[in-house]
């Protein structure tokens, strides 16, 4: 009895396996054609199709020349003017292997897929029937409505609308290219999705970097991670990157860094943009930028820079406005804007600049100084120039001029060229620099200031000078000062207040971005201050100074206009200085006439 159960339950194990193989079985291929033959080879018997042959399984179709069918498999292999037709799904090629129990397409040379809007070439495509997955090896390219794809690898699943590329990728558009490893495309809204190294190519040559992202090809729009837009003449990085192709425009946030493809400028921030359709870079949230030179980097940071590009050397310039400050190794500043023109690394200082280099502080309506060969070389100073130097018992020396050139040696003041309305208070010092002797006051068309280890050293004065010595029993507190006289050391920037990320004990305390009121891309011109604000007259409380000195005011009388400089004063400048000296005289060290 035991036995007879045993067999039966045999029986029923065989039965559902049999049953099971022939559900996993494909339903069986029907075919038709004009001719028919039947053979053998490597013992497996085939049936040989040739004229108009179709042979069909469910809603598939197959259109071919000649085909071989190997029953027992249920296999089809085809060959000349091969056609699928499955649904809204049609693909050609030259050769084919139909395999019928896994409803799998394998075309092979000249495949060509279409369905809807969309084609696919290659010379090695599967496609699953049942899953309607196109899988292609070898290169391929698929196309619709908007957009070219090609890669070495590439899957398309028709029912779930999207593609997955891999090797090689490149998407092409009317307006840009991109490149990757790695690409998702959806087919019905045209988004792509990298995720690796992408580059972005504009038609104008703008070029993007990323680790990759979002990209909306349809209204030309992405989002990206840790990338970089190449520009005409930068690269601007960012932790994220935002790019709309359509208005031109690329935005960057978190980690900022814009950098000169020509020469040592690099500029960083929280948040930055590029307008593309008018060259411009804009980065603000604790802008930062940075000009390396030969020995030493000159950092200056503001409320908002700006770089604007040009296919011209000349128009190409770094502006930077509110609360401009620079700092280096011997020369530090303020001022209100600056413009650094790029062609021949000369940087302009706007509203109320002043510079410091070492114990001498510098003014002038406008500043510019010139950079050469990654050393400071001449600062020129227009419009009313005052230079203040501080000697070892806290008097200061004085210089007025028109205008003034300060000659660099080794990013060191070697020497100031005055031209015009000339006024100097220099106070005579001996036994160690530290007894007074007297003050010279002197009143002269022109004169030159001579510096040694960085402090006024001696000076000589041309053109009909008016000169008076005066003993220090008969200096009073109002002689002691020209007019418009400040002395604003504590406002004098420090390298950690400019760059406090260099400080090691600097903590990151990250703040919300609020970019200006500038709307974009409108970008002011440099606030130049009315002759109101810039000729102040200084009081006691005006005058700033370290505690440890004495405060020294005096109340100024003299009022002069803004003079905004343009592109030819600087040469004018260099020519009057040139001209032959008349009327020489000089002061020795000891400040006494020659």
């Amino acid at each position: 009895m035991f036995k007879i159960l045993q067999y039966y339950i045999f029986l029923v194990i065989i039965l559902c396996l049999s049953t099971s193989v022939q559900a996993q079985k494909g339903e069986r291929i029907k075919y038709k054609a004009e001719e028919l033959e039947y053979g053998k080879k490597k013992d497996e018997s085939y049936r040989k199709l040739t004229g108009d042959v179709v042979f069909t399984q469910k809603s598939t179709t197959v259109y071919c020349d000649t085909s071989y069918f190997y029953k027992k498999r249920n296999v089809m292999e085809a060959t000349g003017h091969v056609k699928i037709v499955d649904d809204s799904t049609t693909i050609t090629s030259s050769q084919l292997v139909y395999e019928g129990d896994e409803r799998m397409a394998k075309l092979r040379q000249n495949v060509v897929y279409l369905r809807g809007e969309r084609e696919l070439y290659t010379d090695f495509l599967d496609y699953d029937l049942e899953g309607e997955i196109a899988h292609y090896f070898n290169k391929g390219k698929l196309i619709d409505t908007t957009n070219v794809l090609t890669s070495e690898i590439g899957y398309y699943f028709a029912k779930d609308e999207f593609a997955q590329f891999y090797k090689n990728v490149v998407l092409t558009s009317p307006d840009f290219v991109l490149k990757t490893d790695t690409l998702r495309y959806n087919t019905l809204t045209k988004v792509a999705y990298t995720y690796g190294p992408t580059q972005i190519t504009s038609e104008d040559g703008t070029v993007l970097h990323a680790k990759g992202g979002e990209f909306r090809t349809v209204v030309d729009e992405s989002d990206f991670v840790k990338g970089s837009i190449e520009t005409r003449d930068y690269y601007l990085e960012g932790d994220e990157l935002y790019f709309d192709d359509g208005e031109k425009y690329y935005k960057a946030v978190f980690n900022v860094k814009m950098t000169a493809k020509d020469e040592d400028v690099i500029i960083t921030g929280d948040e930055g943009y590029y307008d593309r359709r008018n060259g411009i870079s804009k980065v603000y949230g604790r802008p930062l930028m940075k000009r390396i030179l030969d020995a030493d980097t000159l950092y200056l940071a503001a409320d908002t820079l700006v770089a604007i590009e040009s296919k011209y050397d000349s128009a190409k310039r770094i502006l930077a406005y509110k609360n401009v400050k620079i700092y280096k190794e011997g020369l530090q500043g303020i001022a209100d804007s600056m413009a650094y023109f790029n062609e021949d690394s000369v940087i302009f200082f706007y509203g109320d600049p002043v510079m410091w280099n070492n114990q001498n502080q510098i003014t002038a309506d406008t500043i510019n100084l010139e950079i050469s060969e990654d050393e400071m070389r001449r600062m020129n100073l227009l419009s009313d120039a005052f230079l203040v130097s501080e000697d070892s018992i806290e008097n200061y020396n004085q210089i007025k001029g028109r205008n003034m050139i300060a000659h660099f040696v080794d990013n060191q003041i070697d020497r100031i060229d005055v031209n015009g309305n000339g006024e100097i208070l220099y106070f005579a010092l001996e036994e160690g620099d530290s007894v007074l002797m007297g003050m010279n006051k002197i009143f002269c068309a022109s004169m030159q200031i001579r510096f040694k280890e960085q402090k006024l050293s001696s000076f000589s004065v041309y053109t009909n000078p008016e000169a008076q010595f005066i003993p220090p029993h008969e200096l009073t507190e109002e002689m002691q000062y020209l007019a418009n006289f400040a002395w604003r050391e504590t406002e004098r920037p420090t390298l950690f207040e400019i760059a406090p990320y260099l400080n090691p004990d600097y903590e990151f305390i990250p703040d919300e971005v609020k970019p200006d009121d500038t709307g974009g891309i409108n970008l002011p011109a440099p606030n130049i201050p009315t002759t109101e604000s810039q000729n102040k007259t200084y009081t006691p409380a005006q005058n700033t100074k370290p505690k440890t000195t004495p405060v020294r005011s005096m109340n100024p009388t003299s009022n002069s206009g803004i003079n905004t400089p343009t592109s030819a004063q600087p040469n004018n400048i260099r020519k009057s200085i040139n001209k032959p000296n008349k009327n020489l005289k000089a002061v020795d060290d000891d400040g006494s006439f020659q």
